[in-house]
Parts: structure tokens; C-alpha cells; sequence
């Protein structure tokens, strides 16, 4: 039985890192992921601190909630008007990008390694391709980039967030079943797509008018929780995407004025989208922070085998960015995004995506999961290296410019 005032100051430290280490990220744009996982590690795996095997069973339930948590904020951080005008180049960057990736990567490990081919591609759906939201959102705001720039990355990571889920989903169902109609994944994947829309967009109104008669009330908080927690459910009961459902409400939430505007409607919840994205923001940064200690703490080091999961992590990286360089190409040939080409391939950071599929896999039983937990930790270490890199080499081209010009 671990102490539990060892548990508390461990979780008191933990929190105060997370804090300590999002203000060095605003001012330096190196992300904290890397020290947070690294603690992890010494906690579990080095000193033995907190055991790993008691965590895996709740691992799993806490990845999912993390990523509704994420999702829903992420949602109600962005506007529809900016979705819809941006959606098409983002949508042709994610689908070349994360489809690409997610083959490439499965296949190439199915032949290396001699892995069977469905859990390879479910490594390849955990690590092809998504762009952190909680690192991209904040770092291209703090590079002071273009409105039309943030609202692609920022558009993008939540895309490809959501292509990685669903063909993570889709794959460990065809795992699952032993079918070999390839059909399976694709027909998933819009069927998820199509009825997480839909129950999304359905509920997420309901709930408006649910607001209106409980706003002046004291925990309208954990009413919205609940409302979150029962669109999620709602749409997985249906066979349909719950993070799709989730991110749609969050959306629908934090441009309700429009919403309800064009709906005829003449009351609004400006006042409770306020207090939400206040909290809501605390709670997501709370839940990131322990995550990616929890993801630590499950890390297994095999010394016999870092060399060979290192060059397989540059592997990885290699195919992630020659298909990310090719997807920025097209996606922003003849725009005004082209000047920050650059700049888009270079912001490719991993993060709660991969580290929460990867545990998910644990819980799932597949064979290979614990590998692809050290994997997808070397994945998530190497492109938050190239991230931060980009944003210094961004950074210091920015000051050289303004240095011509004054």
C-alpha cells in the first residue's frame, strides 16, 4: 500500500512542475511534455516510486477523459466562421498528411520488425500524423504568426487528432473481429465521422436551451460536465465518434451567439461561455500535466533494445516529415498561407494523441502495446525536438527582419 502523503506530495509536485513549466514554454517555446514525461520515468521505472501495474487498468479511462476534456476546450476555443473558411486547405493537409503517414509508417514497421500487419497499422493510426493542440495552439500565438496561419494549425491539430482516433478505432476493430474486408476501415471512419456530426450538432442545441433556464444558477459547471460527458456516450451508444460529438460542442458553445442568432433566438450564454472556458482551460492544463507523468511512469527501458527503438523513432520521424513537407506544399500552394510554409512544417509537435492511444492499447490487450507505449514516447520526444528547433529558428528570422527594417 503506497503512503498516501507520499501520494499527495508527489501530485503537489507534479502540479507545481505543470505550472512551473507552462510559463517556460509562453517564454521559450520549448515544450514541457518532455521534463513531465521525463519525471514520470524516474517515478516509476528508475526509482520505483509509484508502481506501473496498478495504473494500466485506469490509464485507459483516463486517457479518454483527458482527451473530451482537451477536445471540448479546443472546441470552444475556435469560431465557426473561421472553421468553415479554413476547412478545406486543413482538410487536404490532414488527409495527406495522417492517411499517408498512418500506411507508410504501419507497413514499413510490418516489414522491418515482421509485426502483423493490423497492429502495425494500429502503431501507425497512434503516431501518423496528429500535431499537439495544447503545444501548436499557444506556440503559434506566441510566434506572433499571421491570424490565417493560427487558424490553420490550429484547425489541423484538431483534424488530425481526430483522423488518428477514428482509424485507431477503426483498426483495433478489425483487429478485435479478425475481418480482412478492408472496406471495414473506411466505411467506420465515415459512419463515425457522419453520426458524431450529427448527434454533435443535435445535442449541442438542445443543450443551449438547457442553459437558458439553469444560467443564473450556481453549478451550471458541473451541469455543462454533465451534458459533455452524456454527448459523448450518446454518440458512441450510436456507433457514431464521441470526441467528433464533443469537439462539435464545444464549437457550437463558443460561438453560441451566432448559433442561436440564426436559430431566431433572442437570449444568449455569453456570461457561462466565459466562466466555462475560464475552467475548462484549468481543468484540461491540470489533466495534461499528470497525463504525461502517467504516460512516464508506464515507460518500460529495455538498455538492450534504446539503440534500435531510437532509430526506429528516426525512422518514424523521417516518414512523418517527408509526407508533412509534401502535404504543406499543396495545401498551401496559391495562398497567403505559402510565406509561412516553413514555418507549418517545422510546427509539428506530438503529444496527448499518440501517449493516450498508446496506453489505450494497453487496456485494449493488444499484443505489442507495451512497445508501442516506448515508441510512441520516442515519437512524442523527437518531433517536440524539431518543434522547438523550428520556433527558434522562427523566432530568431522574425528579429532579423525587424532589424533591417528599423
Amino acid at each position: 500500500m503506497i503512503n498516501e502523503i507520499i501520494i499527495f506530495s508527489v501530485a503537489a509536485g507534479i502540479i507545481f512542475l505543470g505550472f512551473g513549466g507552462e510559463i517556460f514554454f509562453k517564454r521559450t517555446g520549448i515544450s514541457y511534455y518532455l521534463f513531465l514525461i521525463l519525471v514520470g520515468v524516474m517515478l516509476g521505472p528508475i526509482f520505483n516510486v509509484l508502481p506501473r501495474q496498478p495504473l494500466i487498468p485506469v490509464l485507459g479511462i483516463f486517457s479518454s477523459f483527458t482527451l473530451i476534456m482537451i477536445l471540448f476546450y479546443s472546441g470552444m476555443d475556435m469560431r465557426i466562421k473561421e472553421v468553415i473558411k479554413g476547412s478545406a486547405r486543413t482538410l487536404v493537409q490532414v488527409t495527406i498528411y495522417v492517411v499517408s503517414s498512418i500506411f507508410l509508417i504501419g507497413i514499413s514497421l510490418h516489414f522491418i520488425l515482421g509485426w502483423d500487419l493490423i497492429q502495425s497499422l494500429i502503431f501507425g493510426s497512434m503516431v501518423g500524423g496528429e500535431t499537439a493542440a495544447v503545444v501548436v495552439i499557444p506556440l503559434s500565438r506566441a510566434l506572433k504568426l499571421e491570424q490565417k496561419t493560427i487558424t490553420f494549425l490550429t484547425l489541423e491539430s484538431i483534424l488530425n487528432s481526430i483522423y488518428s482516433i477514428v482509424f485507431y478505432e477503426a483498426f483495433v476493430s478489425l483487429y478485435k473481429t479478425g475481418a480482412t474486408n478492408w472496406t471495414v476501415p473506411l466505411v467506420t471512419i465515415g459512419m463515425n465521422f457522419s453520426i458524431g456530426i450529427a448527434v454533435g450538432i443535435g445535442l449541442s442545441i438542445a443543450w443551449m436551451f438547457v442553459f437558458k433556464f439553469f444560467k443564473d444558477f450556481k453549478y451550471t459547471y458541473v451541469l455543462a460536465l454533465g451534458l459533455l460527458l452524456t454527448t459523448y456516450a450518446l454518440a458512441e451508444i450510436l456507433h457514431g465518434s464521441g470526441l467528433v460529438a464533443v469537439l462539435i460542442f464545444g464549437l457550437v458553445l463558443g460561438s453560441s451567439k451566432v448559433v442561436l442568432s440564426r436559430l431566431g433566438q433572442k437570449f444568449d450564454v455569453d456570461n457561462l461561455n466565459i466562466q466555462f472556458y475560464k475552467f475548462q482551460g484549468e481543468i484540461s492544463f491540470l489533466m495534461e500535466t499528470f497525463f504525461f507523468v502517467f504516460l512516464g511512469l508506464v515507460f518500460v527501458i529495455v538498455p538492450s533494445e534504446i539503440l534500435s527503438n531510437f532509430i526506429l523513432g528516426l525512422i518514424i520521424l523521417g516518414i512523418l516529415m517527408f509526407f508533412r513537407f509534401v502535404a504543406t506544399k499543396i495545401s498551401t500552394k496559391n495562398s497567403e498561407l505559402r510565406k509561412d510554409q516553413i514555418t507549418i512544417f517545422l510546427i509539428c509537435a506530438q503529444g496527448v494523441v499518440p501517449a493516450t492511444l498508446s496506453i489505450s492499447a494497453l487496456s485494449e490487450g493488444i499484443p505489442l502495446a507495451n512497445t508501442f507505449v516506448t515508441l510512441a514516447v520516442y515519437v512524442i520526444i523527437l518531433t517536440n525536438i524539431v518543434t522547438t528547433i523550428g520556433s527558434i529558428l522562427i523566432t530568431r528570422r522574425r528579429r532579423e527582419k525587424d532589424n533591417q527594417t528599423t
